[in-house]
């Protein structure tokens, strides 16, 4: 049926073709689309609109039009000239000129078009067909709340409420008799109205004076022109800070060792594969967008920052985590919940910050798993989240600034804003060399588990450690990784050290020797990814690691494989360290490589 307009509507647009007024709207490619009259849309409010329509065309008596409807239902951006007059004439109806009108009963927070032409005294259609679109306001209110101590012992809260220019009344609670009240029961309970519910319009600041601590909860629902529910709002306050884990409507409150700091920290049952947020003080919060990883398990979530939105089928590796830390953001404003995705239901543990100088609370989570007495040191590098996914060949989460001494390490990155061969954090340190590019924070070292190792020279990259900078003229960026002393050791004790190795393009020998007590006795290797291992001769006290061992591949080559490295020592003590050394070689370029899966057993 529309097409059956196709030659009518060429020669009624190419009548008009010389009229001066156009639409005001979009249109997918640019253009503009000749009218002889525009639509205004003024005075929008959440349930209602003013239209009029401006022609200067002789001859315009009537309109036919279509609307307003929502955008969803017909978007007439990209659509042409044809479609849009054959979509007027189906749903149009006739209204006189000249026309302003102010349109009701349309929903709140909706974007809507509006279209017409312009009729003759004959009825007979002599403009081309014109859409505006525009998008209805909502009802909403923001909410705040405080306390403070009166010298004689009382608490005096301030509640205060901010509606927006839409919100034509309100409803509110300010009391402490439902704290333990969900959101959906105080929205329920505001939309009934009733007893200990008030009303109100404009900006309203209230207090309330309790002889003893006590939470205080400050819940509003915004009303809009035409009496339909907005926004629900609420906030809670109280002397006593608290943090909540809820997870599939189970809470589990977390404990605060130190009643002066905002530190909250305890254990709570997760499922296998799930979801859950952290209350602090009945604020819901989630994960920061590329702030950690926000989960623990296999890493199937996008907004992680390890980069698992740039993997593809082919992926030979991958991600996993036992442990996260990164920033905090209110689902209201878009924060992630957190997540699980593991073999099977677990204990989480949980810890909230709230103490920083930003007001950005931080999580740390950690997967809890039965103690294994053999164990004595474990690194697979979990919390080292920035940098280009350089085994797969793709992109990476770019950190905000690359100087480990100017930032924490929970800071949000930006999506594939690293190239596959960039660092996360570039090389850095934690110890004073003459060879130091970075002295690392603090805070940098403890929010990456490195508290105890000594580092020089390293960098960042997702799920593992570099060793190494390119420079082909010195050893300026030659670094190591030396484990802390193995203090579990009570005495001289046989050890296994295991380790996965991915190397660059640089084929420089890559030494793995033990410090201190113990006698490197066996070694062996899965080159390149192999099931049967290679036995390999050692030299002293080291291993070395050699091209045969675990091949150079170039750049844009994926998957790189890794080389799986077993040695075995004996007569190891608490004084026993393990290094990974990178300064071997002929220069730091050569010495290019990952390490990852650090795990020493007895």
């Amino acid at each position: 049926m529309i097409r059956n307009f196709l030659f009518w509507t060429a020669t009624c647009l190419f009548a008009v073709c010389a009229v001066s007024s156009c639409e005001s709207s979009d249109d997918d490619d640019g253009s503009t689309v000749s009218a002889a009259f525009s639509i205004t849309v003024s005075d929008v409010t959440a349930s209602a609109a003013t239209v009029e329509f401006s022609t200067a065309q002789e001859g315009v008596t009537a309109y036919l039009v279509a609307g307003p409807v929502p955008v969803s239902e017909f978007e007439y951006a990209g659509r042409d000239a044809i479609d849009r007059l054959a979509f007027i004439q189906e749903h149009g109806e006739t209204a006189e000129a000249p026309y302003l009108k102010t349109i009701g009963d349309l929903a709140a927070n909706e974007t809507y078009s509006i279209g017409a032409v312009g009729l003759d005294a004959a009825g007979t259609v002599i403009t081309a067909p014109v859409f505006e679109r525009f998008s209805t306001e909502y009802a909403s209110a923001a909410v705040d709340a405080s306390f403070e101590q009166n010298p004689d012992g009382s608490y005096t809260f301030t509640g205060t409420i901010i509606p927006n220019a839409y919100t034509a009344s309100y409803r509110y609670l300010f009391d402490s008799k439902h704290n333990d009240a969900s959101n959906e029961e105080l929205q329920a309970m505001l939309e009934a109205g009733g007893e200990g519910i008030e009303t109100g319009k404009g900006e309203k600041t209230i207090t309330l004076t309790l002889d003893e601590k006590a939470g205080i909860t400050l819940a509003v629902l915004a009303y809009d022109d035409a009496g339909r529910p907005g926004s629900f709002a609420n906030c809670y306050v109280s002397p006593e800070d608290s943090a909540t884990v809820l997870v599939n409507g189970q809470e589990t409150k977390l404990s605060k060792p130190d009643p002066e700091q905002k530190l909250f920290e305890g254990e709570i049952a997760v499922p296998a594969q799930g979801s859950f947020v952290i209350a602090i003080n009945k604020v819901e919060y989630g994960y920061t967008a590329y702030s950690g990883n926000g989960g623990v398990g296999t890493v199937n979530a996008l907004t992680a920052a390890v980069p698992f939105y740039s993997l593809d089928a082919s992926a030979g590796r991958g991600f996993s985590c036992k442990q996260a830390v990164g920033q905090m953001q209110t689902i209201e404003e878009g924060g992630n919940t957190f997540w699980t995705n593991l073999s099977e239901a677990g204990t989480l543990y949980v810890r909230v910050d709230a103490t920083n100088a930003d007001n950005i609370p931080r999580y740390y989570l950690r997967l809890v798993e039965a103690e294994d007495p053999d164990l004595i040191l474990e690194q697979d590098f979990d919390l080292f989240v920035y940098g280009g996914n350089y085994t797969e060949a793709a992109t990476g989460t770019a950190a905000p600034n690359q100087n480990a001494n100017e930032i924490d390490g929970t800071e949000p990155g930006t999506q594939n804003g690293s190239k596959a061969t960039d660092t996360g954090v570039d090389i850095w340190s934690n110890i004073a060399t003459e060879t130091s590019y970075i002295m690392a924070s603090e805070a940098y070292i403890r929010n990456r588990d490195m508290e105890d190792w000594e580092v020089v020279n390293v960098a960042e990259q997702p799920g593992a450690v570099r060793l190494n900078k390119s420079t082909s003229t010195s050893h300026k960026y030659s670094g190591y990784l030396l484990t802390p002393p193995l203090t579990k050791l009570n005495s001289a004790t046989t050890i296994t050290v295991e380790a996965d190795m991915a190397r660059f393009a640089g084929d420089g020998d890559i030494w793995i020797t033990v410090e201190g007590a113990g006698t490197l006795t066996d070694a062996a290797v899965n080159v390149n990814g192999a099931v049967a291992p290679t036995t390999c001769p050692v030299s002293g006290n080291s291993l070395v690691v050699t091209n045969d061992m675990c091949s150079k591949y170039a750049n844009s080559e994926k998957p790189k494989p890794w080389t799986h490295i077993t040695l075995t020592v004996t007569g190891a003590t608490a004084e026993t360290r393990i290094r990974f050394d990178g300064t071997k070689g002929e220069n730091s370029s050569v010495g290019r490589c990952l390490f990852d899966n650090i795990k020493i057993t007895k």
